[in-house]
């Protein structure tokens, strides 16, 4: 029954991209690379995350913080430290939670940071912008947003390639 779970886990983890390492040493400390998908203005980014998981996991989250270059190229990234948020707004104004305690896997959550953060349309990502979906406002403000968010993610990977997250062995 585990193999089964595992390779099934494993299979869902390549049809999304997303790479993850366990530290022997730690188990509690995971990094993870998400790729960005296909028609995003993050499109084969690589996008580095530190997950460390609380010692009553998977009660309580893990903290998850991205590694970023400064720039913000998602609302759900906070800029100042790369915490990412685990409640997303969804477009009636309420929140999705990205972490259900006792429920939630890691999987879970790295499937839900690439389709919920990296998305087609980041700009609807944010607590205030989430309710123009649909406006015309909404959708030039958007397209700009992509813009500059392809921007970002260009620079943020030349920032990566120059300063590569560094790998405990």
């Amino acid at each position: 029954m585990y193999l089964k779970h595992f390779f099934t886990s494993f299979f869902c983890l390549v049809a999304y991209t997303i790479y993850v390492r366990v530290y022997e040493s730690r188990l509690d400390l995971l990094k993870a690379v998400i790729v960005g998908p296909k028609g995003t203005p993050y499109h084969n980014g690589l996008f580095f995350f530190d997950i460390c998981l609380p010692s009553n996991y998977p009660i309580s989250p893990p903290v998850v913080r991205y590694h970023f270059a400064g720039l913000g190229i998602s609302p759900n990234l906070t800029s100042s430290c790369g915490i990412v948020r685990l409640s997303l707004p969804k477009t009636n104004g309420d929140l999705e939670h990205v972490w259900v305690p006792g429920t939630s896997t890691i999987l879970q959550l790295l499937v839900s940071i690439q389709d919920l953060i990296f998305n087609s349309h980041p700009f609807f990502n944010g607590y205030k912008t989430a309710r123009m979906r649909g406006s015309v406002d909404g959708e030039r403000y958007s397209l700009l947003y992509n813009e500059n968010t392809i921007r970002k993610t260009l620079k943020t990977m030349v920032y990566t390639m120059k300063n590569p997250p560094k790998v405990k062995s």
